[in-house]
C-alpha cells in the first residue's frame, strides 16, 4: 500500500512538471519563433531575407506594444511609444521560446 501511494505520488509530481514546464501558447499573447518565422517568409521558399526579417519584427514589436499597452505593463515595460529596456528583453526571450 506505501509503495502505491509512493508511485502515484511521483507519477503526479511528474506529470505537474510536465505541464509547468510546458511554454505559453501563441495565443496568450506570447510571441514566438516559429510565429515570426512564418510572418517573414512571404514568398514561403522557407528563407528570410533581410528586408523580410525587418518587417517580421517590426510587427512582433508593434504586437508586443500592443500586448504591453492592453496589459497594463507601462512604466516598466513601456514609456510612451517605446519599450524599455525590460520591454525589449521580453520580447526577446519570448521570441527565443520557440526556436
Amino acid at each position: 500500500m506505501k509503495k502505491s501511494i509512493v508511485a502515484a505520488s511521483a507519477l503526479a509530481l511528474t506529470i505537474l512538471g510536465g505541464v509547468v514546464s510546458m511554454p505559453a501558447r501563441a495565443d496568450q499573447g506570447d510571441i514566438y519563433f516559429n510565429m515570426i518565422f512564418e510572418m517573414a517568409d512571404k514568398n514561403k521558399d522557407t528563407m528570410v531575407t533581410r528586408a523580410e526579417f525587418l518587417d517580421a519584427m517590426g510587427r512582433a514589436y508593434d504586437m508586443k506594444m500592443t500586448a504591453y499597452k492592453k496589459g497594463g505593463d507601462t512604466g516598466k515595460m513601456i514609456k510612451g511609444d517605446a519599450m524599455t529596456r525590460e520591454g525589449l528583453k521580453q520580447l526577446i526571450a519570448d521570441t527565443y521560446k520557440g526556436a
